[in-house]
């Protein structure tokens, strides 16, 4: 093969300006088809990787029937860990179907302690809110889980578009996506690598192999260590020791943070080079030098990569290549860390851990590690498909159980897995939900470019990769960041340079929430103010029908469905009967009751925390 036919191999898609007309091409003139598309701008090393069709299509187990506590005058020290050989014979003679069950029963059933009962709408309503990033209304309950196996449920909604994006946003806070520290290319890449994760396309421990080498990864350190420190913050969730990170930064040496002109966007990006050290003059392995890029620590592993005609020398004389020229083999050397990791035990159980904190909200691995090895065993038993946690962990009886328990003694020293998960709602999730439900869009942000600002600002074509983008642009060509302002007060929409994604309760959310919520439920009565009245009230009542006990019951009734996806409790009837009493100036209509319930409900604890 020439030289020549080798170069045009790299002159297309992934060659930048300053390499894509090199050697006897120069000579002859070069012409280039443009191939950027802005709908699907994503290029890297996540486009390397991949199956055709998911690991699993279902999964074994599902929910465990009702089971009974041990009966004990006083349960076991759950503090001690300690289980008895008559509580062990009595989780051994259980029928479980979740692995998690199985696991917790020497700390839970067999120790004496008992779960709270499932209800059939709180829990459909917490796993939709889980599982697909917003609140369901009762109707979406009834249709989707009620009458049928939650496991069923919880399957279709993990193989649903709604679940790979709500993890691709978890991601995206791990990874920090800036656009402006980070080519968006490779953001995308990222992005899509997750999705394939959650689709059931790529094993969990591919997955960190890839990114591991990934330009989101290492393009946001300029020190070897501090990437291998990250690596290990990441995957096996906590930094490593001083003598893992000075061994595995060997690893990391040739990475470099450098900029590009980008051929089609016509901006300067930010993006990862190799700088060929551990080379000769002769462009060849140096082997006194190559221990510098050599790990010893888990086996002898060495990443060099001798220049060739792809390579620039930079100032300091240094060859230097851009990472969108590396071959898949390339990528797949670069990747040793992420390899030498992925056999770690320690990376499967916090990958497994994350996910229980995700859907508990306690750590629940540091009080039970059985359960941590429980999940392991069941994911790796399903083809290292990570969904498999999401799935055990979703069906389980700690997860599906109420939080309502009236006559529970708040002092008491019961464990945390004896009552039902309570969580605030992240800020996307809050107004995804409230504005699905009043049928009120308000636009989105993307997590993919934080700053589409700055794309817009610099680039002709950028105006149409943000507009195919999850933003909306106003009639004036601006990006609408009515969305954004909003979350990134309540903690979401991150720009992950000065700020990451947060949760409080303060004065300020608390005005802000309520700001918003007034402006659309109009509490007030402003004219030409809020969502249509039609959207607040049930079908058969007109916004001028005079409010009588049994319209406010009515209302009352669709609101509570609406926003909560349940009936009202005789209590809450109660109130809203006496709402009519209540209301002046008599006579009251029904739309000023329906917006002032509104306004009470969507600014309550329970569109908050669920």
């Amino acid at each position: 093969m020439t030289f020549a036919s080798l170069a045009s191999r790299f002159a297309i898609r992934w060659a930048a300006p300053a390499v894509a007309c090199v050697g006897a091409i120069v000579a002859a003139g070069c012409s280039r088809e443009t191939q950027f598309d802005t709908s699907r701008p994503q290029a890297g090393p996540g486009s390397l990787v991949g199956r055709d069709r998911p690991l699993n299509n279902s999964f074994t187990g599902g929910a465990s029937l009702d089971i009974e506590a041990r009966n004990l005058d006083v349960p076991l020290d759950w503090h001690t860990k300690e289980c008895d050989d008559a509580c062990l014979a009595y989780c051994r003679a259980q029928t479980f179907a979740n692995p998690l069950d199985q696991a917790l029963c020497p700390q839970l059933w067999g120790a004496g302690y008992d779960t709270l009962p499932l209800i059939d709408t709180e829990t459909c309503r917490r796993v939709h809110a889980d599982l697909t990033g917003r609140f369901p209304s009762l109707g979406e309950v009834q249709d989707e889980c009620l009458g049928r196996p939650i496991g069923d449920t919880v399957l279709e909604w993990i193989k649903s578009k709604e679940f790979v994006f709500v993890n691709q946003r978890r991601w995206a806070d791990t990874l920090r996506y800036n656009n402006v520290a980070v080519n968006l290319e490779r953001i995308y890449d990222a992005d899509t690598l997750v999705g394939k994760l959650y689709g059931g396309f790529v094993r969990y421990d591919e997955f960190v192999e890839v990114m591991s080498a990934h330009p989101v990864l290492v393009r946001r350190f300029d020190d070897p260590g501090d990437r291998a420190e990250e690596l290990f913050n990441v995957f096996v969730g906590r930094p490593p020791f001083a003598n893992e990170r000075a061994d595995m930064a060997k690893l990391y040496s040739l990475w470099q943070g450098g900029y590009y002109d980008h051929p089609d966007l016509g901006m300067r990006m930010p993006d990862s080079y190799i700088q060929h050290h551990c080379v000769n003059d002769e462009l060849e392995i140096d082997a006194e030098t190559a221990g510098a890029c050599t790990s010893v620590l888990w086996g002898f592993n060495r990443v060099v990569l001798v220049p060739d005609f792809r390579a620039q020398r930079n100032e300091d004389g240094v060859y230097e290549t851009w990472s969108g020229n590396l071959t898949k083999k390339e990528w797949q050397l670069l990747q040793t860390p992420g390899r030498i990791i992925g056999k770690f035990p320690q990376v499967w159980e916090h990958a497994v851990r994350d996910v229980l904190e995700l859907y508990l909200g306690y750590d629940l691995g540091r009080h039970s590690p059985a359960a941590v090895d429980a999940l392991v065993d069941y994911v790796l038993a399903h083809g290292g498909d990570i969904r498999a946690a999401h799935y055990a962990v979703a069906t389980s009886a700690i997860y599906l159980q109420s939080t309502n328990c009236p006559d529970c003694d708040p002092e008491a020293d019961v464990p945390p897995w004896t009552y039902g998960p309570l969580r605030q709602a992240e800020a996307e999730q809050w107004i995804d939900s409230i504005t699905h439900l009043v049928d009120s869009p308000l636009g989105s942000c993307d997590f993919r470019i934080p700053d589409p600002n700055e794309i817009l600002e610099r680039s002709v074509l950028g105006y149409d990769l943000v507009e195919k983008s999850r933003w909306s642009i106003t009639e004036e060509d601006r990006v609408d960041e009515r969305y954004s302002s909003l979350a990134q007060t309540l903690g979401g929409c991150p720009d992950n340079q000065v700020s990451g994604r947060f949760k409080a309760i303060s004065i300020l959310n608390t005005a802000t929430q309520e700001g918003f919520v007034r402006s659309l439920c109009n509490p007030g009565l402003e004219p030409d103010a809020g969502v249509p009245a039609t959207v607040l009230l049930p079908g058969e009542v007109a916004p001028s029908a005079v409010l009588t006990v049994e319209v406010a019951e009515q209302i009352a009734t669709h609101q509570y469905a609406t926003f909560f996806g349940r009936f009202p409790s005789p209590e809450e009837v109660e109130m809203a009967q006496g709402a009519v009493a209540a209301c002046v100036p008599k006579p009251c209509k029904a739309e000023a009751y329906s917006r002032s319930l509104c306004y009470a409900l969507l600014s309550s604890s329970e569109m908050l925390f669920y």
